[in-house]
């Protein structure tokens, strides 16, 4: 790196984004920190939860038991030259963690692609620090992406032994059937009231061809975006980890939060084996009118398996007047099974009429409900 390029290029970075080089001697990179009281939300955001619900620890598979403190986290976001693994540079790592009342966001900047050697110094020395790793899609794009540069720089840091909570996993669980996208920004606006804007950010799209303008005319001024850009993405991730830590326990505390999909907060707790949780939310739920089709069928189900028929078949014929597939079925069995048949085969013909209006017919489903009706009209001839 000769003396021309310091000349021109490292006193507009330092202008430019507020930073500093590293002490290396040879290829340092350039970095930056800002520094967000954790009392002061961002943007009316909470960026710091004290509490991290069992069910949050049960589905990452962490140890429920442990005192995880703020301290522990490190959230961390990648902007590359491009979306595959093979020769992608990472070339601004971005990372947030809590110290001393404060969410500090330090980003590490290649100035040139020979500075990626070093710029692992820093990511070594917080990983070494913290026990969890949060990232938004970080174990399928930014983990693997790092584990190949590593290996390219022959550098050996296990990423993989971290704790890692996966926000876009865990957002496709709660929000998948409630939003049109998972993707962070679409979480941003409908859960945040957050909008980013075109005077400040940069698309997604546009980062890797801007910093490979950079490194062609050595003019640092549209990188400025690109840093916003990334530590939003920490902000934000850290505001939506907050969000979830304060609202998926149940009961919640501050009451119930309409940006939250309590049916898929009910399967998350079933899929831990807490049936009684819910049983309590979908129970909840159905007490404040917020009726759904899905929601009273789970209920039936629930009640069906401890043996508790009556208040089964209560909830069936909810799910029947929804016109839930499955409710209707489970509806007609317990009417057959109390010997109900004409009421059971009004049920059949209702579900069957169902399937047969639907745009992919299932014929496997219609033939026994065929057979169910065909064995229904018999008992009542009988």
């Amino acid at each position: 790196m000769d003396n021309q390029f310091w000349e021109n290029i490292a006193v507009e970075l330092k202008t430019i984004l507020g930073g500093e080089f590293s002490s290396h001697k040879e290829f340092p990179y350039f970095y930056t920190k800002s520094y967000y009281p954790t009392n002061s939300p961002i943007d009316g955001l909470p960026i710091l939860s004290q509490i991290i619900p069992e069910v949050l620890l049960k589905w990452a598979q962490m140890d429920s038991n442990s005192q995880w403190n703020p301290e522990d986290f490190l959230f961390l976001d990648l902007e590359t030259t491009g979306l595959g693994h093979n020769q992608t540079l990472a070339f601004l790592i971005g990372l947030g963690y809590y110290k001393e009342d404060q969410l500090i966001v330090e980003q590490i900047f290649l100035p040139v692609p020979e500075a990626e050697v070093n710029s692992f110094d820093r990511l070594a020395e917080l990983l070494a620090d913290k026990a969890v790793l949060i990232t938004f899609n970080g174990k399928t794009f930014d983990i693997p992406i790092l584990e190949t540069r590593l290996l390219y720089n022959r550098i050996w840091l296990d990423l993989r032994e971290k704790e890692h909570i996966d926000l876009l996993q865990l957002a496709r669980r709660l929000w998948k059937n409630k939003l049109p996208s998972c993707a962070l920004e679409t979480l941003e606006f409908y859960l945040m009231g957050r909008i980013r804007e075109d005077e400040w950010d940069i698309d997604s799209e546009l980062i890797p061809q801007t910093y490979f303008q950079y490194l062609l005319t050595g003019d640092p001024k549209a990188l400025k975006k690109v840093f916003i850009h990334n530590k939003l993405d920490i902000l934000h991730t850290a505001a939506l980890f907050t969000l979830i830590c304060n609202t998926i326990d149940y009961p919640p505390v501050a009451g119930f939060d309409h940006r939250i999909d309590y049916y898929a907060l009910a399967q998350l707790y079933l899929k831990q084996g807490d049936v009684e949780i819910a049983k309590n939310i979908l129970s909840d739920l159905l007490a404040q009118n917020y009726l759904t089709a899905d929601g009273v069928c789970t209920l039936g189900l629930l009640c069906k398996r401890e043996g508790n028929i009556i208040e089964a078949e209560k909830y069936f014929a909810m799910a029947t007047d929804l016109l839930h597939p499955e409710g209707m079925l489970e509806y007609a069995k317990l009417l057959e099974k109390r010997k109900a048949y004409t009421q059971a085969l009004e049920v059949a013909l209702k579900l069957l009429h169902w399937h047969l209006s639907r745009p992919l017919v299932n014929s496997k489903k219609i033939m026994e409900l065929e057979k169910r009706v065909n064995r229904l009209q018999s008992k009542i001839g009988e």
